[in-house]
């Protein structure tokens, strides 16, 4: 951990909240909302923000206050969740297959500009039957794999593929999209930024190759926090959809994306037990902050653990039990005492989980707690 994060003074610990519990900071989170924004505006592209980072309404309906043009979701329920809560422009970017997701999609595309998301011919085929057979036509994404290897299909493959999707009955290509996730491997700026445009340019050249087939394909979407910033400006890109941007993590400080100043958010956990010097335990274990690393290994070494305990630099969360988390001393010198019933201030290495996880946040407005934000429930992620 650098000097100065490991020297940052914190007064977290003093909001009122039962721990292990999530703390938003509104004015962080706009000032967040609004430089993305403005990236969009100067690189003339739309702005998705991937709003399975938090699942919750308030915070949608104040990233499109904010200047955001639609939301990107993970999960059909997701997206009919915000579509209860307003939000008018969708983009579920996960592929669905079927006729029982295709007649949710179905009813879903009739109060909402939603955008669905495919990766085969059969799957796109079995909801634009579904849309066919209603006099309709469902706006379909294809999915490309940039490098990360999850869904997606491969570059080589992905005229044809499109060829044989954008003549299924009932289906209407309009775009190709993919999570370029591959540039949380990046092990510094410059290698971050080359990543980006890489992947970039990967799917402004598949989007022209697929153009020359007759298809019209007005959409390019890319989709990471770690590129956005990059992406946003490589000329063919029309979309970006990140989502940890709004609040930040310790994933992005590696990066170089945040500093602690930008992080929105924290996980306040108390200190339950200090047997020895040397170890202790507080009550935010897997099931709060998740076991998750910072992504790249080359930063691990300043960034250990699975978090960061901003206000007792030196203790690192080495290990993570369901409701534990396992502290153990790596600093100079002897161990700073944690006593019992200290409150720690935690950044999340993926703050995504911790959303996930404790699905609600105290919301605070000029250092002040104002009142409480939730998630939506388990039935949204269907």
């Amino acid at each position: 951990m650098s000097a100065a994060l490991s020297a940052a003074a914190s007064d977290w610990t003093d909001i009122p909240v039962a721990t292990p519990g999530l703390v938003l900071d509104l004015d962080v989170l706009d000032r967040n909302l609004d430089e993305m924004a403005a990236i969009a505006r100067s690189a003339g592209v739309e702005l998705y923000p991937h709003a399975k980072t938090h699942r919750m309404a308030d915070a949608g309906r104040r990233q499109i206050a904010r200047g955001a043009h639609g939301l990107c979701v993970a999960k059909l329920g997701e997206a009919e969740a915000f579509a209860d809560a307003g939000i008018e422009r969708l983009f579920i970017a996960n592929p669905i297959f079927g006729a029982e997701n295709g007649a949710r999609a179905l009813a879903l595309s009739r109060r909402a500009d939603a955008l669905f998301a495919t990766d085969s011919v059969d799957a796109a085929a079995s909801i634009g039957a579904v849309f066919a057979a209603a006099g309709e036509k469902v706006r379909m994404m294809l999915a490309i794999d940039s490098g990360l290897g999850r869904e997606g299909v491969s570059p080589a493959k992905a005229v044809d593929v499109a060829k044989a999707i954008s003549g299924a009955p009932g289906v209407d290509l309009v775009g190709i999209y993919t999570h370029e996730g591959a540039t949380y491997g990046a092990k510094d700026k410059a290698d971050l930024e080359a990543r980006a445009v890489a992947a970039g340019e990967l799917m402004v050249g598949i989007a022209k190759a697929i153009r020359a087939e007759g298809i019209k394909l007005p959409i390019v979407s890319l989709g990471a926090s770690a590129s956005a910033r990059a992406v946003a400006h490589v000329p063919g890109v029309t979309q970006i959809r990140p989502g940890i941007y709004a609040f930040n993590d310790v994933g992005q400080i590696a990066l170089g994306n945040a500093t602690l100043d930008t992080v929105a958010v924290r996980v306040i956990g108390t200190v339950i037990s200090h047997p020895d010097p040397d170890r202790a335990c507080i009550d935010a274990g897997s099931k709060s902050l998740s076991t998750d690393l910072v992504p790249a290994a080359a930063h691990r070494h300043e960034y250990p653990g699975m978090g960061m305990i901003v206000n007792a630099p030196g203790w690192v969360i080495d290990k993570m039990s369901e409701e534990h988390g396992w502290l153990r001393w790596q600093g100079e010198g002897e161990p700073t005492p944690l006593p019992v019933g200290t409150r720690l201030e935690i950044v999340p290495n993926h703050v995504c989980m911790a959303f996930a996880m404790l699905r609600r946040a105290a919301i605070l407005r000029d250092g002040k707690l104002t009142g409480t934000w939730e998630g939506f429930g388990p039935g949204s992620s269907e």
